[in-house]
């Protein structure tokens, strides 16, 4: 089935409105109501923005993308490590809430230096920068994915078109833009999502469908090992923790009982999505086996959805993608600014601070968009993106949780850690995170019991 142009005329509709709403929101306001929505973002607009950004393309086309390669192996890991990270979150979220209210905290990096020094801020803040940047290019190369299977699109001209779309409307209106885009796109992609489902399932039944697909597609093991599966789980489930996107929502709520009841809800919806979307990934290999992995949802979407559904349903995953892109750029540009700029440059005004703000947020977003014309594969990307960032995990549970932690302990496992993952990956993409991790919490653990003193959080 083509696409119509009622379909084509429905997602430009949707890519208008979007900008629009962006262009709507922009106002000469501070920067804490740029970055963190002035501290007050109530529990529904606080639950769909964070349920929107956690749903990206890393979720959704990720997932999807891998269960058509190698059915429900990486699914479940996610799924696993998401459902208890989540309930750490949970947990520790009026701590963090406290403690970004007392001191007036927008960033990760700020966490670092209040609790440890400028320095291991400075390499933490580098650290988030990399992985988040590798995060945006996920969502701008399933962009490209997307455009391709609606029409046949240039993939580097697909690329510069989603760039100026979520760059130019989160410049614009910033962390309280994102926050109602994503309240938007959460129910523009549900209800395409159920439409999709009752079509498959009227073609096959979810018996047949299991017992049709290869025997190794119902093993956990079989995206990369078992080494990889426990692994993943044991040293995945502090991912959330170490995302400065869910540092962020924290810090915006309106409250400690806000945060702690959007991200109650919010784990369990988001492990619904992860086991919908392994799902929709074996629907595709079922019904159009021999394809690209990453075009697999486009694939299911084009071939079942009817005219005007099929526009909705491909606005459903621009959602998706423009959801994670504009927390991703306002992640970087934060810590651009708060973490870099104003650690150079502490006294300068509000009105230089903001336009520092957007212009962080128009550099990162080029930035990614360059990666992404690079790195084409959304399962390797989300892989290099997870590494990077999860070594970050000994310094922020031990400076949440641990009085004995201290500055060198942090500052070395940080750096080193990244190292030995970033050193790894050449030799092993999916493993370079077990020498990694392992790396920064024997350096963090050797040098905080080295360490008498005891330092407060």
């Amino acid at each position: 089935m083509g696409i119509s142009n009622l379909d084509i005329t429905i997602i430009f509709i949707y890519i208008g409105a979007m900008l629009g709403l962006g262009i709507f929101l922009f106002k000469k306001e501070n920067t804490e109501a740029f970055f963190i929505n002035n501290r007050k973002t109530k529990t529904a607009l606080l639950l769909f923005t964070t349920l929107s950004t956690s749903i990206g393309a890393g979720t959704v086309l990720g997932m999807a993308s891998a269960a058509y390669s190698t059915g429900i192996s990486l699914g479940l890991l996610f799924a696993i490590a998401t459902l208890i990270g989540w309930i750490v979150i949970v947990l520790v979220s009026s701590k963090i809430k406290t403690w970004g209210d007392r001191t007036k905290a927008f960033t990760l990096g700020d966490f670092f230096k209040s609790r440890y020094s400028n320095d291991t801020k400075i390499v933490g803040s580098g650290v988030i920068l990399v992985s988040t940047l590798v995060f945006t290019s996920i969502q701008f190369v399933g962009f490209a994915r997307l455009a391709e299977v609606i029409g046949g699109v240039n993939f580097e001209f697909s690329l510069i078109i989603a760039a100026i779309i979520t760059i130019i409307y989160t410049v614009l209106a910033g962390l309280k833009g994102d926050f109602y885009t994503d309240a938007i796109q959460f129910f523009v992609m549900f209800p395409v999502f159920i439409f999709l489902f009752v079509i498959s399932f009227s073609k096959v039944g979810l018996g047949e469908l299991f017992t049709s697909i290869p025997k190794e597609f119902l093993s956990p093991f079989n995206y990369n090992g078992a080494v990889f599966f426990f692994a993943g789980i044991l040293f995945g489930i502090p991912f959330l923790l170490v995302s400065m996107d869910v540092w962020q929502r924290i810090l915006a709520a309106a409250d400690k009982k806000t945060a702690h009841t959007a991200f109650f809800w919010g784990g369990i919806l988001n492990v619904i999505f992860i086991a919908a979307s392994v799902l929709l990934g074996i629907l595709a290999f079922y019904f159009f086996p021999g394809g690209e992995g990453d075009a697999a949802l486009f694939v299911l979407m084009k071939n079942f959805l009817p005219n005007g559904i099929l526009g909705l349903g491909f606005a459903s995953v621009l959602a998706i993608l423009m959801s994670s892109i504009d927390s991703s750029i306002m992640v970087g540009s934060a810590t651009l600014t708060k973490d870099f700029y104003l650690y150079k440059y502490p006294d300068s005004s509000e009105k230089k601070k903001l336009f520092v703000g957007r212009m962080s947020a128009l550099i990162f977003g080029l930035t990614a968009f360059i990666i992404a014309l690079s790195f084409r594969s959304i399962v390797h990307l989300i892989v290099i993106g997870a590494q990077t960032l999860i070594i970050l995990a000994p310094a922020i549970l031990g400076g949440l949780l641990w009085k004995r932690s201290n500055e060198k302990a942090a500052f070395w496992s940080i750096l080193l850690g990244f190292t030995a993952t970033i050193a790894t990956m050449p030799f092993s993409l999916n493993m370079a995170f077990i020498p990694g991790v392992l790396t920064s919490i024997i350096i963090f653990l050797a040098l905080t019991f080295k360490k008498t003193e005891k330092l407060s959080p």
